[in-house]
């Protein structure tokens, strides 16, 4: 048994997620207008630079929006608008969006349930939920099943595998990160719809965004889109800048896309709830950072009632995108790398991009409280920045 720390500060009450997906709400209307003052991104471009020299990258690239309204989009390297790259984790939006899609059509619930779906399954499986298997709180075990990536098997077959594994926890008790749980939740959206996931994916993110080099072939080099029989739900996508840039958009936008409703604003308040709140903490790849978890997304930000106004999917290689409805803006960084080795870098740039995007609003936050900024916070930073933020972690 994994051993367990508390998530220091978490209330243990549901209540306070509930008002806190109200507060969400909030949050996206105030954040739907862009600001007039246009931001200073040369600190942002000069960073991203040195990300890929200190790195040895290929390149990268950069999209920055505010308001609806692209404002930054940067490639450097050999990095272009065509570049295409396995997201790894970042695939954990994209699926927690799919389902979403599914519980507003009525075909899931939230609280759909393992047996309903697998009625065989272990019986300490069978009350699993959805929203449990997609926000790491199942109690199934991390460790990668060996059918995880398989070309070999489908992914009905690999769910039954992983269902197949005893519990390393209580389900509903413990936040242990890990894909296996997304894989079940994977299969029971082909069940409960009954199509594959490649066919879902197409009809619920695909079409409707207008995703033109998003599959779930991670792995490979030709064009198109590439089936799978058994796509890792938690981590096998690929993707671009440009069609990521439209799913976090959508977002920002509080579920409209062109316009046109894709998700309501509510469903996306449930999917930002906070879903650690009063659990321990069995193993997070991002312990130090303080970072809370809702529905295939990291929250990154709460404010002092509770509301996620921050929330990421940053993954394996690299690839980090955020959304912050506080201060109505968005951003993807896209490389390939070690994300592991650079995830206090990409950070640190991440923080860089949000407080050059909204400067106005905290020079004027900070003006109140104190007679001139902090030096990491200066409106003539750099790439001195980016060495501020890394030390700040």
């Amino acid at each position: 048994m994994r051993r367990l720390r508390v998530h220091p500060g978490m209330d243990r009450t549901c209540k306070r997620s509930l008002t806190a997906a109200g507060l969400l709400l909030g949050l996206l209307a105030a954040g739907a207008s862009a600001r007039s003052t246009a931001p200073d991104l040369a600190p942002v471009r000069e960073a991203t630079r040195t990300l890929v020299a200190d790195y040895a990258l290929d390149g990268a690239s950069v999209r920055l929006a505010r308001g609806g309204q692209v404002l930054h989009l940067d490639h450097s390297g050999s990095y272009g608008p065509d570049t295409r790259v396995a997201i790894a984790s970042a695939s954990k939006w994209l699926s927690a969006l799919t389902l979403a899609r599914l519980v507003e059509a009525g075909t899931l619930r939230w609280d759909s349930r393992v047996g309903e779906y697998f009625p065989d399954a272990p019986a300490a499986t069978r009350d699993i939920t959805l929203v449990q298997l997609f926000s790491h709180t199942s109690g199934i075990g991390i460790d990668d099943a060996g059918c995880l990536s398989s070309r070999q098997v489908a992914l009905q077959d690999c769910a039954r595998q992983i269902l197949a594994l005893p519990l390393e926890w209580t389900p509903g008790t413990a936040f242990a990160y890990g894909g296996n749980s997304m894989q079940v939740a994977g299969a029971m959206a082909e069940i409960a719809s009954g199509r594959s996931w490649d066919a879902l994916f197409i009809a619920e993110m695909v079409v409707p965004l207008g995703l033109s080099a998003t599959d779930w072939t991670a792995g490979a080099a030709a064009p198109g889109y590439v089936p799978n029989g058994n796509p890792r739900i938690g981590g096998g996508a690929r993707s671009t800048l440009d069609d990521y840039g439209r799913v976090v958009d959508m977002l920002l936008a509080g579920g409209l896309h062109e316009g046109e409703p894709f998700l309501q604003p509510q469903t996306l308040a449930t999917m930002a709830l906070d879903r650690t709140v009063g659990l321990a903490i069995a193993a997070s790849p991002v312990a130090g950072y303080g970072y809370g978890y809702g529905v295939g997304q990291w929250v990154e930000a709460r404010d002092a009632r509770g509301a996620s106004y921050r929330v990421s999917s940053p993954g394996a290689f690299g690839f980090t995108p955020w959304v912050d409805w506080r201060s109505g803006s968005n951003g993807v960084i896209l490389v390939s790398g070690n994300g592991s080795a650079m995830r206090d870098d990409l950070t640190a740039l991440e923080n860089l991009c949000l407080r050059q995007l909204d400067f106005v609003r905290r020079t004027q936050r900070s003006a109140r409280g104190a007679s001139r900024l902090p030096p990491s916070r200066a409106p003539t930073a750099t790439a001195a920045a980016l060495d501020a933020e890394r030390r700040a972690h």
